[in-house]
């Protein structure tokens, strides 16, 4: 197969479970970017959020953030798509996941934002300390969070509901009611949150939107992913590659599995079918 670029989640695919990007899989990525093939990072992260040792990455030009809420060319600073809410839509839906009283986020104009209240009782909602580190890095603390969502100048992509671990049934009960609003497109990434998108913003769709941009066919990308919100990327590139760590919906919807994020997986098999070195 002739991959012209690769597709990769961070959290639990290309970074360890203690978010570090380590040196075979950083090497691996370089060696396949100096074959002019495209690095692009898939995440469910805002644009803002994105790891650092990622970004710092010389060859990363396209990012998909948001689950394919907005695909972007770094090097211009431009969107290459983006699929958000309306204003209505944006603030009819956080009206209605206040009332889970769950700890929640919202990304708006690329930055993952969160009431102060929520963002000083992550502990309450994140059983270990990866994850904590996670939110509170990735989030900005911001009062009157319903009102920026309200404002019609700005541009909301997504949101994040966090349910105590003790709340599954909640969860999937919330899972269901948000699937009757319509229109939606919720998965989930973390093992007690729900992610909430437009109905057109998944990962698969961001990379089909940038694989069209760029003239590469989806027979030549390579994805990788962890999470339930990886499925829908693993499906339309053409080859999808689960994680060892990934749970068997995400594993049966590929067409291989690789070893688990902290075995460097990325890097097995970026060695194995791309660099032809193993």
């Amino acid at each position: 197969m002739d991959i012209k670029m690769i597709a990769m989640d961070l959290d639990g695919t290309l970074l360890t479970t203690d978010k570090k990007l380590e040196s075979r899989t950083r090497q691996a990525l370089f060696q396949a970017a100096e074959r002019g093939i495209l690095i692009v990072p898939a995440t469910g992260r805002s644009l803002t959020g994105l790891a650092p040792e990622v970004r710092a990455l010389p060859f990363i030009r396209y990012v998909i953030t948001g689950n394919g809420a907005a695909v972007w060319d770094l090097e211009r600073q431009e969107l290459v798509v983006r699929r958000a809410f309306s204003t209505e839509k944006a603030l009819e839906l956080w009206d209605f996941i206040s009332g889970y009283h769950t700890m929640q986020d919202a990304c708006v104009d690329g930055r993952a934002r969160m009431e102060p209240e929520y963002y000083d009782r992550v502990e309450e909602f994140m059983q270990d300390e990866p994850r904590c580190l996670l939110i509170r890095s990735t989030r900005t603390p911001t009062k009157g969070l319903r009102e920026l969502v309200a404002d019609e100048k700005t541009v909301v992509e997504k949101f994040n509901l966090f349910f105590r671990e003790d709340r599954e049934e909640q969860r999937q009960q919330a899972r269901e009611d948000l699937r009757r609003l319509g229109g939606l497109s919720v998965t989930s990434s973390l093992g007690n949150n729900l992610e909430i998108n437009h109905i057109d913003a998944t990962k698969g769709k961001g990379i089909l939107a940038l694989a069209s941009y760029l003239g590469v066919s989806m027979g030549q990308v390579m994805a990788f992913g962890d999470g339930e919100n990886d499925i829908s990327m693993l499906q339309a590139a053409g080859m999808g590659v689960a994680m060892g760590n990934a749970p068997e919906e995400v594993k049966a919807a590929a067409n291989l599995v690789t070893l688990d994020n902290d075995e460097e997986g990325v890097a097995y098999s970026i060695e194995k079918y791309v660099l032809k070195i193993r």
